[in-house]
């Protein structure tokens, strides 16, 4: 017998909203094992300069990995891969050139800030913002968005083409359960080709706020149909900011990212420069699918969360259980906020921070299960003259998968526990890593421990935590043989706990990816009575040749018996 791997448990149908009301305690726990660097000088998948990273899950199971090269745009590449360790070499799918502008000026067609989506039918969109390089600045003509599409799970491509033309940034695209597709981006179109002087006197240097299109024919057309001035998409967001000498009003919240919740609203999350050189993490919720657009100088939605927390490059995630989690670049960190399953109450007083805390800005989240996520955070080395002139960049990727950690269901146990799939995981601080799970028959309750270690030692143990009511029920063992079990913090008073481990591997010899042991505890059932709940946290100790780590679940975490 081999431990199971986190990666084969958790295989229950998810319910939608299964898990609303009881978002308030669920966790992301890391896996330090599929946490991965990709070289940007040796790794041909991505650009040493990259930037924007963005990884999309197809149909067929496989995923693709969307950058661009240049912090302001240039080009935009893709590579592929069936396990999110090994790419195929980058390729352009969005290629800069070199372009005549209509008022007879040379210039540079540039392309940035990617972002993609798979339809109902398995149909593969692939949006990015394009501008002139010199154009840019002097015109909101000269910048729109570029659509591709692929009918192969990303092996080829339709020609590209415009389906929105105005100054922007930072597309985001979204499709509803209805096959509704909307694109969200910064809208800082129509203020600037209203007044000239937003584009140098403004306190924040543009006006903006987040807009979108839709396409209700898989992104064949688009509504409104924005072609020419004033440019002006469907407003979503707006908060404002300050007004101008020439009277001109000045919003901001941009970099607009949204999922849609169980009940059928959508939750938007963007970032708001209030003017002050700091960003600011806005939220909002629509719940009519925002049937009227904002006016021009108009504030909203009503249900907003206007710059509750500092942090810039927000991108939110939706879990079919209900849980909505918000990462976002705080001090250089990518940091996550737990969010329920109204798109609400994000716990600032708990943020995560990934990838040790290594610095960078403009990472992304995926759903890769209904019980992980998969995380892409650039580690950026821009290396700059002392006048502040950026001489050459040597960025790296990072890549890492987070398992969600929430209520779980205790169920009869089955043979070889088949039927008994619900699991915690911890696996964050070392390559060993831990996957929990409960069951019971009438007489008792069990506990097993699934470890997974490169390297076993004798010290290497986990420890279990029961609560019931007023309660609390220690089972540990460790792979030299010990056990232990005590109630109350009381080494002397046993409750009747016993262990079971099986080895699978070697003692003091590093091993393969399926080394581990198998540890099942169990404790009478009549410790819990009639309780419909119970609780449960646990520590897990590694020793990996005297570099001694250990982890716990972060608190305790409910489980329903059933």
């Amino acid at each position: 017998m081999q431990p199971v791997s986190i990666k084969a448990l958790n295989t229950s149908p998810a319910l939608p909203d299964s898990h609303a009301g009881e978002c308030a305690s669920y966790r992301l726990a890391p896996s330090r094992r599929d946490s991965i660097t990709l070289d940007g000088k040796t790794n041909a998948a991505i650009s040493p300069r990259v930037y924007y990273p963005r990884v999309k899950k197809l149909q067929d199971g496989s995923y693709i990995l969307l950058h661009m090269d240049y912090r302001l745009g240039g080009n935009v590449f893709l590579s592929r891969s069936d396990d999110l360790v090994r790419w195929s070499p980058r390729e352009k799918l969005f290629a800069a050139h070199p372009v005549l502008r209509d008022d007879g000026e040379e210039d540079k067609f540039m392309y940035a800030t990617p972002d993609a989506a798979v339809l109902p039918n398995g149909d593969l969109l692939v949006v990015c913002s394009f501008r002139y390089g010199k154009g840019y600045v002097l015109d909101a003509k000269y910048g729109g968005l570029m659509l591709k599409k692929s009918t192969d799970n990303g092996k080829t491509f339709s020609d590209e083409r415009v389906i929105y033309v105005g100054r922007n940034w930072e597309p985001y695209i979204l499709v509803l359960e209805s096959g509704e597709i909307q694109i969200y981006f910064s809208h800082s179109a129509p203020k600037f080709y209203l007044d000239p002087a937003v584009r140098t006197d403004s306190l924040i240097k543009t006006s903006s706020g987040a807009a979108m299109i839709r396409s209700f024919d898989g992104g064949e057309s688009w509504t409104p149909n924005v072609t020419d001035a004033p440019y002006a998409a469907h407003r979503v967001s707006q908060s404002y900011i300050s007004t101008m000498a020439s009277g001109t009003k000045c919003f901001t919240d941009q970099m607009a990212t949204a999922v849609e919740l169980g009940d059928g609203s959508i939750a938007l999350a963007c970032e708001s420069d209030c003017g002050d050189y700091r960003f600011r993490v806005t939220t909002a919720v629509s719940h009519d699918n925002w049937a009227r657009p904002l006016d021009i100088d108009e504030a909203g939605p009503t249900d907003k969360a206007f710059a509750f927390t500092n942090g810039a490059g927000p991108y939110i995630a939706h879990f079919p259980s209900g849980e909505t989690p918000l990462s976002f670049n705080r001090d250089g960190k990518q940091t996550i906020l737990y969010g329920d399953e109204h798109g609400k109450n994000f716990r600032v007083d708990e943020p995560l921070v990934t990838f040790d805390g290594k610095w960078g800005y403009w990472g992304s989240l995926t759903v890769d299960t209904p019980h992980c996520l998969i995380s892409a955070y650039p580690n950026i080395r821009e290396f700059r003259s002392p006048e502040g002139k950026l001489l050459r960049v040597d960025n790296d990727l990072m890549l890492g998968r987070l398992y969600l950690n929430h209520r779980i269901d205790a169920l009869p146990r089955t043979p070889g526990w088949a039927g008994n799939t619900d699991a915690l995981f911890l696996g964050a601080a070392s390559q060993a890593q831990c996957a929990l799970r409960v069951a019971y028959d009438e007489e008792k309750f069990y506990l097993r421990a699934d470890r997974l270690d490169r390297y076993l030692t004798a010290a290497d143990s986990i420890e279990l935590r029961v609560r019931v009511g007023r309660e609390v029920y220690t089972l540990g063992a460790n792979l030299g043989g010990k056990s232990w079990f005590f109630k109350n913090d009381d080494p002397a008073e046993n409750f009747g706990g016993e262990a079971e481990t099986a080895l699978c591997g070697t003692l003091d010899a590093w091993a393969g990816d399926e080394n581990g042991a198998i540890t099942v505890f169990s404790m009478p059932r009549a410790l819990l009575g009639k309780v419909e709940f119970f609780e449960l946290d646990a520590t897990l100790k590694n020793d990996d040749a005297g570099s001694v780590t250990e982890e716990t679940l972060g608190g305790w975490l409910r489980v329903k018996i059933v």
